[in-house]
C-alpha cells in the first residue's frame, strides 16, 4: 500500500465531460463517476430531478505523486472559478499496479492555497433526508452533495431502493471549515442518528480555495 492523494471533484454535470478530459490527460489510474447527484452550493441549488435543467456529478480519483496532482489542480481550477464546484483532498492508501507509473515533467507550480477542513459523510433513511438538511443548514455550512437510493447494510438491517424493501439510504457529503461548526454538527446530527440510525464519518481533508 501506498500513500496518495484522493481527489473528489463535484462541478455541474454540464462540465462533467471537461473535467474527464483533465483526468485522462494528466493519466491518473482511473475515476469513479456518479451522475445526477443534487445539492447546494454557494451559486444555488442543483436538482436532479427530471424538471430541472441541470445537475452535479461527483467524480473520485488518486494521484500518485505530486506532479500529477500539481497539473490536476492547475487544470481543474479555472472551471471551479468559473462555474462553481468543489475540489476536496484527503490523504488515502492505496494499492496500484506497478505498471502503472505515469511520465509526466514536473511544471514547478506553486499549488493553489488549500484550507485545512473537516470532511463530513452521513448516511441516513431517505425519509429522514430533510431532517439531516435542516441540521445542515443550522450550523451554516457551505453547502452538501446528496446521492439518493444508496444501498448498504447497517446495525439495524439492509437498505434498498428496490421495490421489495420499504426504504432506502441517502449519503450526504459536507464540509466544516472550524472546530466549532463540526462540534455544533455533531451535537445536533447524534440524537437524529440515534432515534433512527445511521452514520456521521468525519475526516481531516483539504480543499480547493477558489
Amino acid at each position: 500500500m501506498e500513500l496518495v492523494n484522493r481527489v473528489e471533484i463535484i462541478v455541474s454535470s454540464l462540465e462533467q465531460r471537461e473535467v474527464i478530459d483533465i483526468l485522462n490527460s494528466v493519466r491518473v489510474p482511473g475515476y469513479t463517476l456518479i451522475e445526477n447527484s443534487s445539492g447546494k452550493g454557494d451559486r444555488g441549488i442543483c436538482y436532479n430531478d427530471l424538471g430541472r435543467e441541470f445537475s452535479n456529478s461527483y467524480i473520485s480519483t488518486i494521484c500518485t505523486n505530486q506532479t500529477q496532482f500539481e497539473y490536476l489542480l492547475r487544470d481543474i481550477l479555472p472551471i471551479l472559478k468559473t462555474i462553481g464546484g468543489i475540489c476536496l483532498i484527503t490523504a488515502s492508501n492505496s494499492q496500484i499496479s506497478d505498471d502503472f507509473s505515469p511520465s509526466l515533467t514536473s511544471l514547478n507550480l506553486s499549488i493553489p492555497i488549500m484550507q485545512e477542513v473537516q470532511k463530513v459523510e452521513i448516511v441516513i433513511d431517505t425519509s429522514h433526508i430533510e431532517d439531516a438538511l435542516n441540521i445542515l443548514e443550522s450550523v451554516f455550512v457551505s453547502g452538501y452533495t446528496i446521492i439518493k437510493d444508496t444501498s448498504g447494510k447497517g446495525d439495524r438491517g439492509l437498505a434498498s431502493s428496490d421495490i421489495d424493501y420499504g426504504f432506502s439510504n441517502s449519503y450526504i457529503m459536507t464540509v466544516c471549515t472550524n472546530q466549532k461548526q463540526l462540534d455544533n454538527l455533531v451535537d445536533k446530527i447524534t440524537p437524529l442518528l440515534k432515534k433512527i440510525g445511521g452514520v456521521c464519518l468525519v475526516t481531516d481533508a483539504k480543499w480547493v480555495n477558489h
